[in-house]
C-alpha cells in the first residue's frame, strides 16, 4: 500500500507474489504484442502476394480462352486487360510476370504496342523471353507494318531461333540483321514464309544465296516476288537455260492461277521496263529461241531484248505481239507483217488492240464469215460500225449481240428500223454494260420494250441507269402494264428500290410480302413508310432490326441515331420489336422499355448474350430464382456479380458459375472478408470431395481385381461378378457414401478446381 510521509511516496505491504504477477503479465502483453506485430507483418505480405497474383490471374484470365464464341466476348476482354493494365503500378509495370501475362492478351494496352525506351528499361527490353512473346502476339505484324520502331536488341541478334520469328513475322529486319546470316539457307527460307517480301530482297543476302537455284526458284514462285529480281542473281544462274525458263514459267503460272487477281497483277507487273526478265539474261541466252519464246508470252515487250535473229523470227514476234499488240515495234524488219494476219488465231487475239488500219485488214481477212470474229472486234475503239461486213450488219441477231457493247458514237451509226427493232431494244436492256444516253434513246424510240413484263423488270432492277425518279418517269407511269397494282413487279421494284414503296397501289401498300421486302431492302426502311404503318405493323419494325442490325451497325453512331429517331417511342413497349433489338446486339435501354420487361428471363437472358452487364436490368424477383440464374450462368458466368446475397453465397450456383468460367472468381477473391472466407472454405470442400473420389477410385475399386493365377486372394472377392456387375456396385456405393463418380460431375468439380487454382485458391 502506498502512503506519503515528508514529500516522499512510500510502498508497504506488496507481498512479493503480487510483483511476480506484474511482472508476468507485462511480459505476457510484450510478447502478446510481438506476436500481433509478428501476425501483422506476415498478413501484411500474404495480402501482398494475394494482390500480385490475383492481378496476374485477371490478366491471364482476360488473355482469352478457347471458349470464347463471341466478338463481344473477344472484345469485352480486351477491355478488361485495358483496365487491369491501367492500375498497375509504375514499379508493376516493370515486372517481367504482369509483362507476360498482358502480352498473352488479344488487344494489347498502348505501352506494350510501342514498347518505348521511356516506358520500359534496356533489361526488360532486351528479355528474349518478353521479346518473343511479342513477337508471337497477332498485332505485331500491323505495329510493324513499315518497319517503323522495331528494333532487334543487339544482345538477340546472335540467336538463331529468335532471328528465324523475327524475319519470318517482319522480313523488313534483313536490313539490319548481322552480317553472318545472309549467308544462312534457314533464314532465307524464313523470309520466303512472309506473304509480303521486302522490295529488292535479294540484296540483302550473299553470293552464296543468290546463287543457290532451288532457292531462287522458290523466290520466283512467291506471290510477293518480282521478275526484276532476276537481276541480282548470280550470273551462273542468270546463264542457266534451265533455271531461267522454270523461273519465269514458275512466275507466271502463281500469277494466272488466281483467276482476275493474278492476271491484273501480271499486267500491272508488264506494265514496268525493269520487269522485263530478258534483259537480265546472258548474250547466249537471249539468242536462245526457248529462252526467248517463254519470255515474250510472259510479257512481249521482252522481245526489245532478244537478239537481233529472234527479234525477225516469226514464231516469236507472233507470240509477243499476242501477249502485247505494241511489241511489234521491236520486231526486225520494224511493224506487224501483214502476212502474220493470215493466221486466225493470231489476228483473233490481236484484235482488240490493233489499230484501225489492221483491224480492217483483219476483218477483210476473217470477218465475212466469222461472225464471233466480227464481235470480238465491237471492243476495239479504233472500230468503225461501217468496217463490219454488210451480211452481219443487217442481221438482226448479230446486231443484238454487239448492241451490248455499242458506244454511242456507233449506235448513232445504226439504221432507225434497227432502233426501233424491239428484239434489238431487249437485248440493250438485259445487257449489263448498258449506257444511260442508248437506253433512254431505246425507250424513247421503241416503247414497245415497256409492255414486256420481264425487261421491265430488268429495267428496274438496273441501279446505275436510273434515278428514282427515271424510274418512276419512264416505266412505271408510261408502261402499258397496270405496275402499281403488280404484286410480282412491285415486290421486285421495292427490293432494287424501296421508295418505290410510295408508288404501290393503296392495297399493295399494307401487303406483308411488301413491306418484309421494304424492310429487307434497306436500314433505312422506317423513314420511308409513314408512322401509322409502325403502329398497325410492329412485325414491320421488327424485320427492320432483324435484317440491318448488328455488331457492325453499332459501329456506326449516325446509323443508330437515325434508326432509333425512327422509331415510335410506342414500338419499344412491343415485346417482338424490343426482342429482336437485344437479338441484333442492341443495349438495354431502361429509359424505353417497360417495366415489366425485366421479369421477362428471356429478354434479360438475350441481353446478356451480347454483354453480360445487361443482367443488372433483370428484377430481383429473378436475380433470386435459382434456376433461372444457372441458366443464365451457362451464357455468361460473370453475372454472379447481380445475383441476390442468398444465391451469391449458394453452393450449387457457385460450382456453376467457377466450373463455366475462371473470371467469376475475381468477385469473390477481391471482395470483402466474407466473399474471400467463403471462398476459402469453398476451395477446401472441392478439393476434399475430389479426394475423396480419387481414393474411392483408386483404393476401393482399384482393390476389387478378379481373381487368376498369380493373383487367387482378392481384398473385395464378393465384387467379381464381372465389369456390369462391377459398376453397378461403383455405383451404389459411391452414391450411398456420396462420393463423386459421375464424369460430367468429376469434370465440373475438375474444372472448378484448377479455375480456382488459377487465382492462386
Amino acid at each position: 500500500m502506498a502512503t506519503v510521509a515528508d514529500g516522499k511516496t512510500e510502498y508497504s505491504n506488496y507481498h512479493p507474489s503480487s510483483i511476480e504477477k506484474s511482472e508476468t503479465r507485462c511480459q505476457q502483453i510484450l510478447e502478446c504484442r510481438r506476436q500481433i506485430k509478428s501476425w501483422q507483418d506476415k498478413l501484411n505480405r500474404l495480402l501482398v502476394e494475394q494482390e500480385r497474383y490475383f492481378k496476374l490471374a485477371k490478366l491471364r484470365s482476360a488473355a482469352g480462352s478457347t471458349d470464347i464464341q463471341s466478338a463481344e466476348s473477344i472484345l469485352s476482354w480486351s477491355a478488361d486487360t485495358h483496365f487491369t493494365w491501367s492500375d498497375l503500378s509504375w514499379i508493376e509495370k516493370q515486372d517481367k510476370d504482369f509483362i507476360l501475362a498482358a502480352l498473352e492478351s488479344k488487344e494489347l494496352p498502348l505501352e506494350l504496342k510501342s514498347f518505348d525506351e521511356d516506358v520500359f528499361p534496356l533489361h526488360i527490353r532486351t528479355d528474349p523471353e518478353i521479346f518473343m512473346a511479342r513477337v508471337h502476339h497477332e498485332s505485331f505484324e500491323v505495329a510493324f507494318r513499315d518497319y517503323a520502331g522495331l528494333v532487334v536488341p543487339r544482345t538477340l541478334c546472335d540467336d538463331k531461333n529468335i532471328m528465324l520469328e523475327v524475319v519470318q513475322r517482319q522480313p523488313m529486319v534483313v536490313e539490319s540483321m548481322p552480317d553472318h546470316w545472309r549467308d544462312d539457307p534457314d533464314i532465307f527460307r524464313s523470309v520466303l514464309k512472309h506473304q509480303d517480301l521486302p522490295w529488292k530482297l535479294l540484296q540483302y543476302f550473299s553470293k552464296e544465296i543468290r546463287s543457290d537455284a532451288e532457292l531462287m526458284l522458290a523466290v520466283f514462285q512467291h506471290r510477293d516476288s518480282e521478275l526484276s529480281w532476276m537481276g541480282d542473281c548470280s550470273e551462273r544462274l542468270r546463264d542457266d537455260k534451265v533455271f531461267f525458263i522454270n523461273a519465269v514459267d514458275k512466275f507466271r503460272s502463281h500469277c494466272t492461277k488466281r483467276t482476275v487477281e493474278g492476271y491484273i497483277k501480271l499486267r500491272n507487273h508488264n506494265e514496268k521496263p525493269e520487269n522485263q526478265v530478258l534483259r537480265y539474261a546472258s548474250q547466249r541466252l537471249r539468242s536462245d529461241f526457248d529462252v526467248v519464246m517463254s519470255c515474250v508470252r510472259q510479257s512481249g515487250m521482252n522481245l526489245e531484248h532478244a537478239s537481233d535473229d529472234l527479234r525477225g523470227n516469226d514464231k516469236i514476234v507472233m507470240a509477243a505481239c499476242a501477249q502485247d499488240y505494241t511489241a511489234s515495234m521491236y520486231s526486225l524488219p520494224l511493224g506487224l507483217e501483214i502476212s502474220f494476219l493470215e493466221h486466225y488465231d493470231f489476228a483473233r487475239s490481236i484484235i482488240a488492240d490493233v489499230s484501225a488500219e489492221t483491224l480492217k485488214l483483219s476483218l477483210d481477212k476473217h470477218g465475212d464469215e466469222d461472225e464471233q470474229f466480227c464481235l470480238d472486234s465491237i471492243l476495239n475503239e479504233n472500230l468503225d460500225w461501217s468496217m463490219i461486213p454488210e451480211t452481219f450488219r443487217s442481221d438482226t441477231k448479230f446486231v443484238s449481240e454487239a448492241a451490248k457493247f455499242l458506244s454511242w458514237r456507233r449506235w448513232e451509226a445504226l439504221p432507225l428500223e434497227m432502233k426501233r427493232n424491239v428484239q434489238i431494244a431487249s437485248a440493250l436492256v438485259e445487257s449489263t454494260y448498258i449506257d444511260r444516253e442508248i437506253i433512254w434513246d431505246v425507250l424513247h424510240k421503241c416503247p414497245e420494250v415497256l409492255s414486256d413484263r420481264k425487261l421491265v423488270m430488268d429495267l428496274i432492277a438496273n441501279h446505275q441507269v436510273f434515278h428514282i425518279d427515271d424510274l418512276h418517269r419512264l416505266v412505271i407511269t408510261n408502261s402499258v402494264i397496270d405496275i402499281p397494282n403488280d404484286k410480282g413487279l412491285m415486290l421486285h421494284a421495292v427490293k432494287h428500290h424501296p421508295r418505290l414503296w410510295k408508288h404501290c397501289s393503296e392495297e399493295l401498300r399494307g401487303d406483308n410480302d411488301i413491306l418484309i421486302a421494304v424492310a429487307e431492302a434497306s436500314s433505312n426502311s422506317l423513314q420511308i413508310v409513314p408512322s401509322t404503318y409502325q403502329l398497325d405493323h410492329p412485325e414491320f419494325v421488327a424485320c427492320v432490326i432483324q435484317k440491318h442490325v448488328g455488331r457492325k451497325f453499332f459501329e456506326s453512331p449516325g446509323k443508330i441515331k437515325r434508326m432509333y429517331n425512327s422509331m415510335l417511342r410506342e414500338m419499344w413497349h412491343n415485346r417482338a420489336v424490343a426482342m429482336a433489338w437485344l437479338e441484333a446486339g442492341g443495349k438495354w435501354s431502361n429509359f424505353d422499355f417497360p417495366p415489366a420487361f425485366s421479369e421477362d428471363g428471356e429478354m434479360i437472358l438475350t441481353a446478356t448474350k451480347h454483354f453480360w452487364a445487361e443482367f443488372r436490368w433483370a428484377s430481383d424477383r429473378l436475380k433470386s430464382v435459382k434456376a433461372f440464374v444457372i441458366q443464365a450462368l451457362a451464357v455468361d458466368a460473370r453475372i454472379i456479380r447481380f445475383v441476390s446475397e442468398e444465391l451469391f453465397f449458394d453452393h450449387n450456383v457457385v460450382m456453376a458459375a467457377f466450373s463455366t468460367d475462371v473470371r467469376a472468381i475475381e468477385f469473390y477473391a477481391e471482395g470483402d472478408d466474407q466473399s474471400f472466407a467463403f471462398l476459402v472454405s469453398f476451395a477446401k470442400k472441392i478439393r476434399r470431395r475430389l479426394l475423396e473420389s480419387r481414393t474411392f477410385i483408386d483404393e476401393f475399386i482399384g482393390s476389387a481385381k478378379c481373381p487368376s493365377a498369380e493373383n487367387v486372394d482378392c481384398n473385395l472377392s464378393m465384387l467379381n461378378q464381372g465389369p456390369v456387375m462391377l459398376a453397378t456396385y461403383e455405383d451404389k456405393i459411391a452414391s450411398y457414401a456420396g462420393i463423386l463418380h459421375e464424369e460430367e460431375e468429376l469434370a465440373r468439380y475438375e474444372s472448378t478446381s484448377h479455375h480456382l487454382a488459377a487465382w492462386g485458391i
